[in-house]
């Protein structure tokens, strides 16, 4: 089968858990952001978990492909810091602005346009970025396995494990108490 077909359909699969999960909706988000309603971030830990162990059980397999990239801190610092204000001024992240403009949301329709305007203007810029910004922060391709020498899966099972443990037995929605 096509690699294109493949991603299609998992993006699809990814997009209606989104939008099971609720992902997509104002109160949700707005919930997730006061901490009152911990639905949207145990989906997120749920799949941090569940990828991560996956992804390691298949490089385990010999049937995935890691690759890892540099490391570049002002960008890192720079991309969550634009990640984050988008996701407070809007209410989306980019896989839920997807899910939200399907829906016929106006306001998600406006986020999914302003993060491609972004991308694009990124694309204009990268050239100059990448020699005064990126290159000088560049810790390159680390990773913590090879921080402290042991083998991905060892880390991957009680990792995801913590994470699963968060999501189903830790975590409660704090509707009607005070904060």
């Amino acid at each position: 089968m096509n690699t294109l077909i493949i991603g299609f359909i998992l993006g699809c699969v990814f997009g209606a858990i989104l939008f099971l999960g609720g992902a997509s909706s104002y109160r949700k988000i707005l919930g997730t952001l006061l901490l009152k309603d911990m639905t949207i971030i145990k989906l997120m830990l749920t799949a941090i978990g569940v990828g991560s162990l996956g992804v390691y059980l298949l490089d385990l397999g010999g049937l995935a492909n890691l690759s890892i990239k540099p490391a570049y801190v002002w960008g890192i610092v720079a991309g969550g810091a634009i990640f984050g204000i988008g996701w407070a001024v809007s209410g989306y992240c980019p896989g839920t602005c997807v899910v939200g403009t399907s829906e016929g949301k106006l306001d998600a329709l406006f986020t999914l346009g302003g993060a491609l305007v972004g991308a694009f203007i990124f694309s204009l810029v990268y050239p100059t970025l990448d020699t005064w910004l990126l290159q000088n922060a560049n810790l390159g391709k680390i990773t913590f396995v090879d921080l402290i020498g042991v083998e991905g899966i060892y880390l991957a099972i009680p990792f995801s494990l913590l994470l699963l443990a968060l999501a189903f037995f830790v975590l409660k929605d704090r509707y009607g108490e005070e904060t």
